[in-house]
This record gives C-alpha cells, structure tokens and sequence, in this order.
C-alpha cells in the first residue's frame, strides 16, 4: 500500500465534492448533537464541519479508500449505538477524526498511517495529541474493534451510498487523465 501522504497520480478528496458532502452528512448523522457548545473553547474555534473535513483531507492527503473505510466505521458507530446516546455540538468533529485516524492505522502499512500528533497539527492544535487518542480509544471501543473491512462489506456500503460518489469519482478520474495527455 501506499503512504497516505504520496501524492501521485491518486485522487484528491477535497476536488471531489460529493465525497465531501457525503462524509460532512455522515458524520453529521450519527447521533443526534446538541445545538449549543458547552464551556469547551476548541468548538468555538471550530470551522464550519465541511471546511473541516476539507482542510484535513487536503492536509494529509488521505487516499479515498481510507475515506470509504472510515465512512463504514462511521455506519458501524451508527448502528451500534443506543438510541438515546446524544452527542455535543463537536461530537461529529471528533467522530470524523477517530474514524480517519483508525482507518488510516488499519489500512496503512507500518509507519505510513496518520498519528495523533499528525491530526493535532492538521486542526491547528484545535484538539490535542491527547484528545485525538482519547477520541480514537473511544470510538474503537464503541465499535467493538471491529476493524476489518472486507470487498463484500465495501460492496455492500457503495450498493447503498456508492452511485452518486462513483460518479463523482469517475469523473474527477476522467479530468485527470485528459489533463495528463495535455
């Protein structure tokens, strides 16, 4: 596998905005959050979720595999959780974050993955090394560690959310190569 921070001729996510949007919802729509932060000073500090998202794909320049696995983490966490779990106003920061950091780690090979020292710098220190690991312990825990993603899983995810992210995908592939022959 590669590195998640060589930048080859491998898609961007922050020029795919489905993929964008589609992420940003996701995380979104995990668990109901409260509309007013608490007396925590990182959320008022905290960009709009999307530009969030945008800002740290463009930062680690994650592949969109590592996307598309913490995308079923993500569903894994939904379906897992109680119905009454709630969330606070930076609940879907922190889920997107321990989702990417776990997907990273699980997909990456030895010493290739995102760190939590890695994601403090990529939000500006917004949340420290010691959040990110408490957020990745946190999540792992809510999802059993149940880590393995398989073709038949990511087939399963993509039959149900994949039409318009292919799409997208597809198309952003097509730019590329048209660009390439230039």
């Amino acid at each position: 596998m590669e590195s998640p921070t060589t930048a080859t001729s491998k898609v961007e996510i922050t020029n795919v905005p489905s993929l964008l949007a589609f992420t940003t919802t996701t995380a979104t729509s995990v668990l109901p959050c409260s509309k007013k932060a608490k007396q925590r000073p990182t959320v008022a500090t905290l960009p709009p979720l999307d530009e969030f998202i945008a800002n740290l794909f463009k930062r680690s320049q994650l592949p969109p595999s590592i996307c598309l696995v913490s995308l079923i983490y993500l569903q894994r966490l939904k379906t897992s959780l109680p119905r009454h779990a709630r969330g606070d106003l930076d609940t879907p920061y922190r889920l997107f974050l321990a989702a990417i950091l776990t997907a990273s780690k699980f997909m990456s090979e030895a010493g290739s993955a995102l760190t939590s020292q890695a994601i403090a710098e990529m939000t500006d220190h917004v949340y420290s090394s010691k959040d990110v690991n408490l957020m990745e312990r946190s999540f792992l825990g809510l999802i059993k560690y149940d880590l393995f993603v398989n073709v038949e899983a990511i087939k399963d995810y993509l039959a149900l959310h994949g039409r318009l992210l292919e799409m997208d995908l597809i198309e952003h592939v097509m730019e590329q190569q048209q660009q390439q022959q230039q």
